[in-house]
């Protein structure tokens, strides 16, 4: 399973950004990040968060692996992050070309289904919130590229609402990644994943 991998940074959190790379790196995951940074054009920090999600959207959309891995720069990666996520039938499973929109991160979101023996619930996606850790593919992200300003809210929050219309919104259970705990760009309220477990390994079978 291949994934083209992107960061979210800004030049002011170079320090940050570096440990979240590193991390990534010690769970075994083989490619290389693009950073996707700030250009700093925008009067708040907000706006430019708007600008940047939307290039790392861009740039998803025309990545030529199977699957896009798209991370914020401030992230605790569980110790076997790297198998958990290439194990996940969910991703295995998927049609070549099928809509796919997951988050590694769960801040507690209602949700409409539970399947833990498939790793994952199906969130509201009135009430999703958290772009923490994301998995999608090209042909979704160019659908959200395409549909941007059709929906309201933060990236996090617009997003889901977007690409509920092709794809359900789930989220991987157990969480894979948490919260490194370094203030947010904008001022945002602080979260946590609520079931992280560092040490947690998906069975071979699961």
């Amino acid at each position: 399973m291949r994934f083209a991998t992107l960061v979210m940074s800004c030049r002011a959190r170079a320090d940050a950004l570096g440990r979240t790379i590193s991390r990534l790196r010690d769970t075994g995951w083989a490619e290389e990040p693009l950073v996707v940074l700030d250009d700093g054009v925008g009067e708040q920090a907000i706006d430019r968060i708007h600008r940047t999600w939307r290039r790392m959207i861009q740039t998803a959309a025309a990545a030529k692996a199977p699957f896009v891995l798209l991370l914020e720069d401030d992230l605790v990666f569980g110790t076997h992050f790297a198998h958990n996520l290439r194990s996940w039938r969910l991703l295995t499973a998927l049609p070549e070309g099928r809509a796919c929109y997951a988050s590694l991160y769960n801040p507690g979101r209602p949700y409409l289904v539970r399947r833990p023996s498939e790793r994952y619930f199906v969130a509201d996606p009135r009430f999703v919130w958290g772009a923490q850790a994301l998995v999608t593919t090209p042909e979704t992200a160019r659908y959200l590229d395409a549909h941007w300003e059709s929906a309201s809210g933060n990236p996090d929050q617009r997003m889901p609402r977007i690409v509920s219309r092709i794809t359900s919104i789930y989220l991987h259970l157990p969480s894979l990644v948490n919260h490194e705990p370094v203030p947010t760009t904008w001022g945002g309220i602080e979260h946590v994943a609520l079931d992280f477990d560092p040490e947690w390994r998906a069975p071979e079978s699961a």
